[in-house]
């Protein structure tokens, strides 16, 4: 088995922030806790994101890659634990995804977003989180993780299409390695 890449962790931990933010819902468009109030633009990019995660976990299902790649712009370009990672390597990661699918292999996604804060200026946005998850194959855990992103988006048209994102893995204190 090739092992796990930096686009398969975020598109993980993207795939189940609808599940799993640990956020109440609000009706009032107001961050609970925050006091502030949400501009309808921040509710829409926050939208996007559970939109990605929502075609993210049915993937295995669907094996629709458009479904994933229309939420990233054509100059998409992301850094997870300091490697780069362009559109052509999540087109070749669901690729390699669906032809493992195909093989009949089970594999699962166990994973919890937190600490979700949205921002937009003008036809930008950005959205800032925790992860922590966990992939597995047939009730094996293959991996597990925990970290932050940060995901930058552009508006174009009525979408939030993603630009950039940095993700990396906590890493344990100095003495602990």
């Amino acid at each position: 088995m090739k092992p796990l890449n930096g686009v398969l962790a975020w598109l993980l931990i993207v795939a189940v922030i609808p599940a799993c933010t640990g956020k109440e819902e609000t009706t009032s468009g107001e961050q609970k806790g925050t006091g502030a109030a949400r501009t309808q633009e921040e509710v829409l990019l926050e939208k996007t994101i559970t939109d990605l995660a929502s075609r993210g976990t049915e993937f295995p299902k669907t094996k629709d890659s458009q479904s994933i790649l229309r939420f990233y712009s054509r100059g998409y370009a992301g850094i997870n634990n300091g490697k780069s990672e362009s559109l052509k390597d999540i087109e070749k990661y669901l690729s390699d995804l669906i032809e493992r699918i195909n093989r009949g292999e089970p594999i699962g996604v166990s994973a919890k977003v937190s600490n979700i804060k949205t921002s937009v200026t003008g036809p930008s946005g950005w959205a800032t989180y925790d992860y922590d998850y966990k992939v597995g194959r047939g009730g094996v855990v293959l991996q597990a993780e925990q970290g932050k992103c940060t995901t930058i988006f552009r508006k174009q048209g009525d979408s939030w299409l993603i630009q950039h994102d940095h993700c990396s893995t906590e890493s344990p204190p100095i003495f602990l390695r």
